[in-house]
Formats: C-alpha cells, sequence, structure tokens
C-alpha cells in the first residue's frame, strides 16, 4: 500500500467513525474490534486495537481483504468504499444524508433519499453540499439560540 492509499483507507475509516453512529455517539476503537469478533465466527479476521489504530492514521501496511470486508461489514457500507472512488463517492453521499436527518430530524429529505444512490458524481457533489450547508445553518441557528 501506498504512503498515498494509506492517506486515502484512513481518512474513508474517519469518515465512517463520524458518519455511522447508531449509538448516538462515535465508535470507539475498541468497539469496532469487539464488533467485528462477535460476528467472525471462523476467527479469520485477525484486527487488535493497534493495527486499526494504524489503519486510522494511514500508517498499517496493505490491510487483508479479510480485515476490510470485516470493517465494511462493520460500519455497513459495501467493501468497495475502501478501494473505488465512484463506491466511496456514492457512500458517502448516502452518510452525509443520513446524518443529516439524524442531525436535523429532517424526515422528508428521507424520500429523496433512494434517488442519492443514482446520481451523478456532479449530483452527488450538488447533494453533499446540500447537506453541509444545511448543518452549518442549523449549527448557527442552535448558537444564536443558546
Amino acid at each position: 500500500m501506498s504512503e498515498t492509499e494509506g492517506r486515502r483507507l484512513a481518512a474513508r475509516l474517519e469518515y465512517l467513525f463520524e458518519h455511522v453512529q447508531p449509538l448516538g455517539r462515535r465508535h470507539t476503537l475498541q468497539e469496532v474490534v469487539d464488533g467485528i469478533k462477535a460476528v467472525d465466527e471462523r476467527g479469520g479476521v485477525s484486527l487488535s486495537v493497534g493495527r486499526l489504530s494504524m489503519l486510522m492514521n494511514g500508517k498499517a501496511p496493505n490491510p487483508t481483504v479479510g480485515t476490510l470486508r470485516a470493517l465494511a461489514d462493520f460500519f455497513g457500507v459495501p467493501v468497495g468504499y475502501f478501494v473505488d472512488d465512484a463506491v466511496a463517492d456514492r457512500t458517502m453521499a448516502q452518510l452525509a444524508l443520513i446524518t443529516a436527518m439524524r442531525n436535523n430530524d429532517v424526515k422528508a429529505v428521507a424520500l429523496r433519499a433512494a434517488a442519492v444512490a443514482t446520481l451523478s458524481a456532479h449530483g452527488l457533489d450538488v447533494v453533499r453540499g446540500l447537506v453541509e450547508q444545511s448543518a452549518d445553518q442549523a449549527g448557527q441557528h442552535a448558537e444564536r439560540e443558546a
């Protein structure tokens, strides 16, 4: 794995930690490792907190396909998210939409969520920009009310 690929993987993992929060908070590294071990019946994936930390920092050499698959399964994303830019872009747009809905309780957006999967790269950029703008506005509104 090149340094660039290591950074790309680290950025994609960080994105998952920021946006996939079923507990209402960011997962710990230990929770991810424990979650993977809980479903890895054959013990085929050997992932420790230290190794996951290295992946998160872009310092781990060549993660196995099994490790990438286990991480993808844990976070509920396609394994292609880690290696294919188009899959990553679509997945990130979907996660951003879900995060915006969760943070802003925007139920009407849910009706449009299915359309995200069919957007072009430009369309995904537009959606991501709108979601980020909405989140920024919600944050400014919350600050004014505080």
